[in-house]
């Protein structure tokens, strides 16, 4: 049995995790096809979105419309988000998923980025309350 809508996350089901690997192949998915409307079925409209490591300066959105805003005029987007390495862990009342992201460029090389996220279940399902996307660099 799951637990009801706004419980605390006691344990996963296995309807949960799938829906969670699930929420990381749509975060890509959505990136991708630039359908920024869609970005409703990834984040919940309080979300922080943060990405550290990947040019001159790190940033830190805080709602929906504020991070979709960003990704719609941003040109940096990778080709494509391959997602793997999908991870959940359920920490007390707090859900975190990692995850990574292999992601080609336009001048085809390729880059790597961990994604660690909170997410919460709502109504709607799970969405990503807290993002943070921190580039991989060789050591």
């Amino acid at each position: 049995m799951s637990d009801p809508i706004g419980s605390p996350p006691l344990g996963l089901t296995v309807a949960d995790r799938l829906d969670l690997h699930e929420l990381a192949a749509r975060y890509g998915n959505v990136i991708d096809a630039r359908d920024w409307t869609r970005l409703s079925t990834v984040f919940s409209v309080d979300a922080t979105f943060e990405v550290s490591g990947f040019g001159s300066s790190d940033v830190r959105l805080t709602g929906l419309e504020t991070i979709t805003a960003m990704l719609a005029a941003s040109s940096s987007h990778p080709v494509a988000h391959h997602v793997t390495n999908v991870e959940t862990i359920v920490d007390g009342e707090t859900v975190r998923l990692f995850f990574k992201v292999l992601g080609p460029g336009r001048s085809g090389r390729v880059g790597s980025a961990d994604y660690t996220d909170i997410v919460r279940r709502d109504a709607d399902g799970w969405r990503i309350v807290s993002h943070l996307a921190t580039r991989r660099r060789p050591r």
